[in-house]
């Protein structure tokens, strides 16, 4: 009798605990308490718990994206689990959502109805097979099956294979992701040469590699891929690295190439709290597409140039040559001042040297006087083609204004003066305080400066180009990185207003290829190398110091070759926009999904991933602070999906993101 009772007590307990379960992937009801899980999920969020369908097991270190279309945009939100499988997505604006999860090892769950102020279970499974848990690893981990050609096969322009594989870095990820999912597919070498000649710069890239070279080394990194080789998983997120949170929504068209964000003055990243965020879209014709994060709204805005001869919005941007028969506004690297201005480098008349402005040479700016040595710099830049000028969208009256320049541009920088400084064909500046909005054409000339160098020993101009410009807190000295793998020009190299002299900081090795420049509040130069490093410079000592960036490296390289990473931009968080910290560094992830944070303190990086949608290329950021009282909510990051043809995303559309940092996975 006493073991019957016993054994009907247990069933009954048995049948108690499960009616009480809620089923996985369901909401768990208001009977049930939130604090079961350590959850607390109040009525604008949605939190639960991961388990793997193996054993029940929580998943730790997993991304889980609550996404929407109920919103004007499609929205998402995504975070990562505790280390006891444990999320909370938090503040969703109002909608019905769905949300699934991912993770290394892990095959994409099936998607789960929740409404706001649900708990959830959802329930994941271990991918069946070592390639399908890659399919979700970053490019630059499949890049690290590339078998790198032996120095004894590389063009004679090649002193060592770290050399040329610096050189493959730059000359393909400077569009896009060599590694993701369309770019391993070709197993013939004729395939990729077919590819090569599509694309001009493709094309060039590939003559500088050593075209039959390259095509046989691709080919055969592809054919073991097909054949099943899988490179090595990443690490899942830990630590700090499970407490970011991404508001995402879709915006641009399946054409854009929208480059860069802002959203607020650099200078002063409170400004414009909470307001709109600009991205410059290179295609269509060049849009300023406008995100109004409150409303949840996208709008495109016509780029307006003030020459508009030959002016087309139908130009293939991707495969031809703009001419001054056919040309597109093309906007690039927009940057606010405090006067609510976006400020871009954009054409703002038909390219060509017949269309250059005719005061031309009264810009030049140098280190001497010598009319000779301004013969020299007169006529070179006479002769040069310049495409891109400067101008700003006022968005306070809703109009686009142009402004001419001599020299060509590229990126933009404002120092502490109100001056952009640009990089290009010369290193440009241009007092915008000189500029008179009502009479534009009549002040531009005398605005501005085309900063150059004459060698009169053999009569030829020094280069005075870069890729990205930086100008010192501490003196204001102007620096550029120059993007070039190996002689005199792999540098960085910088300019003192006040002196009028240039100075040149030669990299030593293994840095190649700078491309990212910026720098601490305490005049610390950091930049991104395009051969896998960090790089930080001290301008008083000349002292270099470098970290190989995170993620594998090529196969069979060593300590003298970086990571597989291909690092588009840098940028140091000077105002502590990201809440980790004054003078915390930003190495964008560009081959990885990521934004690498190091801690110059510690020497020490974290990594943010992006895992969704793929592939996340981003090259330029902005941070802003929204209300430095309201802790980690009130702060972060923006960035967008800056490559090519968003169409090989996962979504086929770009996205633009606020990425956020709270004190914990769970923290609401």
């Amino acid at each position: 009798m006493r073991t019957v009772t016993r054994t009907m007590l247990w069933t009954l307990l048995v049948a108690l605990c499960v009616m009480a379960r809620p089923a996985v992937g369901q909401q768990s009801g208001a009977a049930r308490s939130a604090g079961d899980t350590g959850v607390q999920v109040d009525k604008n969020s949605v939190g639960g718990v991961v388990l793997n369908s193996n054993g029940a097991k929580p998943e730790a270190g997993v991304w889980v994206i609550a996404e929407t279309k109920s919103l004007p945009v499609p929205f998402r939100k995504i975070v990562v689990t505790d280390d006891q499988g444990r999320f909370l997505v938090p503040d969703l604006p109002d909608g019905a959502y769905e949300l699934w999860v991912r993770g290394y090892g892990l095959k994409d769950s099936e998607r789960v109805s929740a409404a706001r102020g649900a708990q959830v279970n959802l329930q994941v499974a271990n991918a069946a097979t070592p390639q399908e848990a890659a399919k979700i690893y970053p490019a630059s981990y499949w890049t690290s099956l590339i078998h790198p050609p032996a120095k004894d096969q590389l063009p004679a322009n090649y002193a060592s294979q770290e050399q040329w594989l610096a050189a493959l870095r730059g000359g393909c990820n400077q569009c896009h992701q060599l590694g993701m999912t369309p770019t391993r597919r070709y197993t013939d070498p004729d395939d990729w040469d077919g590819i090569f000649q599509r694309n001009q710069a493709m094309g060039a890239a590939a003559n500088r590699l050593g075209r039959e070279l390259l095509e046989k080394t691709l080919a055969e990194w592809a054919t073991r891929i097909k054949a099943g080789e899988v490179p090595p998983a990443p690490p899942r997120p830990t630590g700090m690295e499970r407490n970011f949170v991404v508001s995402q929504w879709d915006w641009g068209a399946p054409e854009s190439f929208i480059h860069d964000v802002t959203s607020t003055d650099k200078r002063n990243p409170t400004l414009y709290a909470n307001g709109k965020v600009y991205g410059a879209d290179r295609t269509g014709g060049g849009r300023l597409w406008v995100l109004d994060p409150v409303k949840n709204t996208v709008e495109g805005l016509q780029v307006q140039p003030r020459n508009t001869k030959g002016l087309s919005t139908k130009v293939d941007y991707y495969h031809e040559r703009e001419s001054e028969e056919a040309w597109m506004a093309s906007p690039h690297n927009p940057m606010f001042d405090e006067h609510g201005r976006v400020w871009m480098t954009e054409p703002v008349r038909p390219p060509g040297v017949a269309n250059n402005p005719k005061w031309s040479a009264s810009t030049i700016a140098m280190e001497t006087n010598d009319p000779a040595a301004l013969e020299v710099a007169s006529k070179a830049l006479l002769a040069r083609n310049h495409g891109m000028q400067l101008g700003y969208y006022d968005s306070k009256s809703n109009k686009f204004v142009g402004v001419d320049t001599s020299y060509n541009t590229h990126h933009l920088q404002f120092d502490w003066q109100d001056r952009i400084w640009t990089d290009g064909d010369v290193l440009g500046e241009l007092d915008t305080t000189k500029i008179d909005p009502n009479n534009v054409e009549g002040t531009e000339a005398a605005a501005q400066n085309a900063w150059m160098r004459v060698d009169m020993d053999t009569k030829k101009v020094i280069p005075t180009s870069g890729y990205a410009t930086a100008v010192s807190p501490i003196d204001g000295t102007v620096w550029l990185s120059v993007p070039q793998v190996d002689g005199p020009q792999n540098k960085l190299f910088m300019l003192d207003p006040k002196t009028r002299k240039f100075k040149d900081f030669l990299l030593p090795l293994p840095g190649r290829l700078s491309h990212g420049i910026d720098f601490s509040t305490d005049g610390t130069v950091w930049f991104s190398a395009g051969s896998g490093h960090l790089g930080r410079l001290d301008p008083k000592t000349g002292a270099f110091k470098y970290w190989d960036l995170p993620g594998p490296k090529f196969t069979g390289t060593g300590m003298e070759t970086g990571s597989t990473e291909y690092p588009y931009f840098l940028w140091v968080d000077q105002f502590d926009t990201f809440g980790l910290g004054k003078d915390t560094v930003v190495v964008t992830g560009t081959t990885s999904d990521s934004m690498l944070i190091f801690d110059p303190k510690k020497e020490t990086f974290s990594i943010f991933r992006m895992a969704y949608p793929m592939p996340f290329y981003t090259r330029g950021l902005d941070g802003r602070i929204d209300d430095a009282k309201a802790g980690w909510k009130g702060r972060g990051i923006w960035a967008t999906y800056s490559s090519y043809l968003p169409k090989f995303t996962e979504t086929r559309i770009g996205s633009v993101n606020h990425i956020q940092v709270r004190p914990n996975p769970l923290a609401n």
